[in-house]
């Protein structure tokens, strides 16, 4: 059975077409490659490189080979990305207040792309016209049609509202 570390290594001379190149982006000596080649094809009884002044070509066992190492790298890459991510999405509450003229003009919409975005985060509506203190934490989040009172919090404009 063979390792991942030589597959990649092969992967790495098939699209490098130099034993050199493959090196240098492996980082590592060209002599390590070659070692490694010559033992993977030796496991294998089955040359995967056809060497003609200095180029690498795949042999029919090594395009093979070549395309598996293709497709488990494809897997192993999304597995991480997977895997990786799962430790930094958002999840939680998120305490949503908006007035009835703000909720009846569509933030309904813009409150489920957020969720299809983050679907770690709940996120609670109150539509009402009473202002929410959000220096103690009553809400997270207000949409307004004014700007805030309390010094430490900032506002944007977000849309036009025409009234009347």
């Amino acid at each position: 059975m063979f390792a991942w570390d030589d597959l990649r290594i092969v992967l790495t001379i098939a699209r490098a077409g130099h034993l050199a190149a493959a090196a240098a982006m492996l980082a590592v000596n060209h002599s390590t490659v070659f070692r490694r080649l010559n033992a993977l094809e030796k496991e294998l009884g089955s040359k995967l490189f056809e060497r003609r002044a200095a180029r690498y070509r795949p042999t029919e066992s090594g395009e093979r080979l070549i395309a598996a190492a293709e497709r488990m790298e494809s897997e192993a890459l999304a597995l991480d990305r997977e895997l990786t991510g799962r430790d930094t999405r958002l999840a939680g509450k998120l305490r949503v207040t908006c007035s009835e003229t703000l909720a009846f003009r569509g933030i309904a919409a813009d409150i489920a792309r957020f969720r299809k975005t983050h679907p770690g985060i709940a996120v609670e509506l109150a539509v009402d016209n009473r202002t929410y203190d959000l220096s103690r934490r009553e809400a997270d989040v207000a949409f307004r049609a004014m700007r805030p009172k309390e010094g430490d919090l900032f506002g944007r404009k977000l849309i036009d509202v025409r009234w009347g």
